[in-house]
């Protein structure tokens, strides 16, 4: 059963300097959790909510907009918003999900991805945060901008995903971590980043699926469980345009503490679980759904050499910030542990961007680091 959401968001603001700025968190109403990838822009300014729920939103137009896809979107200004209650509803209903008896429903959206999605090469730039916690505390912290040039975004039968589809060029790097001499945790280098936000596909055989039709009947949300028979252990959701079977979202959620360990060099590990969302967003331009966010968290096991487990959380966010038809005329490795990407820092970037706030347990962490400061530059005592 679905429950109504309802977004509470809580703002200061300050209109020093001819500009309007809102600092707020945005909270399910009923859990009291924090809301994180919540859309708050207007025409000149735009920004996202972080993994507490917190924004930081700069504009001098006073016009504001707040949209989570899947909610009814909200549409006021800085004045309107101070210090009042903003209640963001769920476009679904309250009701039990209709058990498909079939996957047509499916199938005819997989059909539709060469007319919804871009199938010609085009560019866009990115901000991607990355981190890693290790038994809960963090390890690594990492924020990179760049562009990426794709040949396609999806791959169909009728034409396949290239085998180069990538190149990309990282023009801001700020990261800090703490070395361990022990085990090296190698993080995901760009292609295998870029390959996983554009994995949106299921062998529809394996699953049983639902269908809940929002109150407006634009939207319904096909969720999907593995069948008693199956060996899959996925399960999540396509949050659909019912206009066009466009997917606006994809969440895919895999658990798996039953699979056997890796060992390499005495070291064993293992990934004991693995969760993707995928948010997607029509450019009106050019008539086609893009990624316009996504996330990826995973869970690994690791024993090192004296039989001592650890538990290590990494987390890749990212956020599309326009497409273009930049071309990159100097390239980077995508295949390269993105965490060793050496690149001048530029405080100036790093000051103006708002996409995504750093958390306080990041601020914390930086804070503790000699030589750090909130900019987080590496320094003495952090890993180049």
């Amino acid at each position: 059963m679905k429950k109504i959401l309802l977004i509470l968001i809580i703002s200061v603001i300050d209109k020093s300097f001819s500009q309007n700025r809102l600092n707020g968190i945005v909270l399910n109403y009923e859990t009291k959790e924090p809301i994180e990838y919540v859309d708050i822009y207007n025409k000149n300014n735009f920004t996202s909510t972080n993994s507490e729920g917190r924004f930081s939103f700069t504009s001098q137009s006073d016009s504001i907009k707040i949209r989570l896809i899947g909610y009814e979107p909200i549409n006021t200004t800085f004045n309107k918003i101070n210090n009042d209650t903003i209640l963001l509803k769920s476009k679904f209903e309250e009701l039990d999900e209709i058990v498909l008896s079939n996957t047509n429903p499916i199938i005819k959206i997989y059909k539709s991805v060469a007319s919804n999605y871009p199938s010609e090469p085009y560019s866009e730039t990115f901000f991607l945060r990355c981190y890693i916690r290790k038994n809960g505390k963090l390890l690594k912290i990492q924020d990179l901008n760049g562009i990426v040039n794709r040949k396609t975004l999806f791959g169909t039968s009728e034409k396949p995903m290239p085998k180069k589809n990538y190149m990309a060029n990282i023009k801001n790097v700020r990261k800090a971590g703490i070395y361990e001499e022990d085990v090296y945790f190698k993080m995901y280098n760009l292609k295998q980043i870029f390959d996983e936000i554009g994995g949106v596909g299921l062998n529809i055989k394996e699953y049983d699926f639902n269908e809940n039709v929002s109150k407006d009947k634009n939207f319904v949300k096909y969720s999907f469980l593995p069948k008693s028979e199956s060996k899959s252990k996925n399960e999540g959701h396509y949050l659909i345009n019912k206009n066009n079977n466009a997917f606006t979202e994809f969440h895919l959620k895999q658990k798996d503490t039953t699979s056997s360990y890796t060992e390499n060099r005495g070291i064993k590990y293992r990934t004991t679980s693995y969760e993707k969302s995928i948010f997607f967003k029509e450019n009106t331009n050019w008539n086609k759904y893009f990624i316009h966010k996504a996330k990826i968290n995973a869970e690994t096991e690791v024993i090192d050499k004296n039989g001592v487990k650890n538990i290590y959380n990494v987390s890749y966010s990212f956020i599309v910030l326009e497409q273009n038809k930049i071309e990159i005329n100097k390239k980077q490795s995508i295949k390269k542990d993105i965490f060793k990407f050496k690149k001048p820092f530029s405080s100036e970037f790093w000051k103006n961007q708002e996409y995504l706030l750093l958390t306080k347990e990041m601020n914390d962490f930086l804070g503790t680091m000699k030589g750090s400061n909130n900019e987080f530059k590496t320094t003495t005592n952090i890993e180049e």
